[in-house]
């Protein structure tokens, strides 16, 4: 076995990971969405601005038996590499991935980074079994668990409709006519491209982070528009709702959900956030109702939404619980800082 560093112009190494991505995903998650072939072969093609990312393969006999790949942040986070990895069903218990985890290392030490990050499925009560593995692969070198996230899902049909417009309309009321209610789908409307900027600079210092060492990304206008960019090639529609305070024409808060173009039945559920200065007049729930209508006149052949939530968000996740999600599964958010 042997593991190289591959990029875009090595096509037969990237079909040979998403075979063996899509196989991890039947063994390990079989009930969370599939892996989408466009989606993953534009991740070598176009990159979010401010991001560079480092791929290898561990290949066997001409077969691609294990997947990495390294993000590191260039404009923000000088001290994070976060990576991914997989290895193949049929060839774990091989030491592949002990070797990957090798890789991160030598990498992240290459390129001046001192802290790892990864992700790992976990079991949540009541949920499907599930492979707790990788965690303990993670544990057993150094790695500990900095937030547990859990998934959740929900039919596009759960919430009983008299009691969706109930919400809705107490939400709407809540709001009154300090906030105005705007809708899209797609890019970011002229008007609002600079407070949305601002909206999404906020993310990271408002969510909670467990004992995640990472710090808030300056997000601007021209940096939304290159996004923008790579979410048309990855044939990625994303559907926001927001509202507006009328004595500023600042947005306030903001829900969003991610859809793959195609005949895919899942949605994903993204942020949902409100500022500070805002909270307690519904917009949460508000913007989160608005989007769930958008996404049924938009996209009727959607079934149902998944999204994620910090064990400990405990508002979030009562908001979820009163729109019909579900818990499915778990995922450690797993940190590692390197000796110097």
């Amino acid at each position: 076995m042997r593991i190289i560093e591959f990029n875009a112009d090595d096509p037969e190494l990237i079909a040979g990971a998403f075979e063996l991505l899509t196989a991890a995903h039947k063994a390990d998650t079989p009930e969370n969405p599939v892996p989408v072939r466009r989606y993953y072969e534009t991740t070598y093609t176009h990159l979010f601005p401010g991001r560079v990312k480092h791929w290898f393969a561990a290949v066997e006999n001409g077969k691609v038996v294990g997947y990495l790949v390294v993000y590191l942040w260039t404009d923000s986070n000088p001290q994070l590499a976060i990576f991914d990895a997989a290895v193949h069903p049929e060839h774990r218990g091989k030491g592949i991935g002990t070797a990957l985890l090798a890789q991160v290392e030598t990498t992240a030490r290459e390129k001046g980074r001192s802290i790892l990050t990864t992700e790992a499925p976990l079991y949540w009560e009541g949920g499907p079994k599930r492979t707790e593995a990788g965690a303990r692969l993670l544990e057993k070198h150094g790695f500990s668990r900095a937030l547990t996230c859990v998934n959740r899902r929900s039919k596009v049909a759960s919430i009983d409709p008299a009691e969706e417009e109930r919400l809705y309309a107490g939400a709407l009321a809540a709001a009154g006519d300090t906030y105005t209610l705007r809708q899209w789908v797609g890019p970011v409307p002229e008007d609002l491209l600079a407070t949305m900027a601002r909206m999404e600079s906020t993310i990271i210092s408002e969510i909670p982070l467990g004992d995640l060492e990472i710090e808030p990304e300056d997000v601007d206008t021209e940096k939304i528009r290159a996004k923008e960019v790579v979410y048309l090639a990855e044939g990625r529609i994303n559907l926001h709702s927001v509202a507006v305070a009328g004595a500023t024409g600042e947005v306030v808060a903001w829900s969003e959900i991610g859809l793959d173009d195609g005949p895919y039945i899942a949605g994903h559920q993204g942020i949902t956030i409100v500022a500070p200065g805002h909270r307690g007049h519904r917009l949460g729930l508000l913007t989160k109702l608005a989007n769930l209508r958008l996404l049924r006149e938009h996209s009727p052949h959607v079934e149902e939404i998944w999204t994620d939530n910090a064990d400990v968000n405990e508002h979030m996740i009562a908001i979820n619980a009163t729109l019909g999600y579900e818990t499915v599964d778990a995922y450690g958010e797993y940190q590692r800082k390197l000796e110097s």
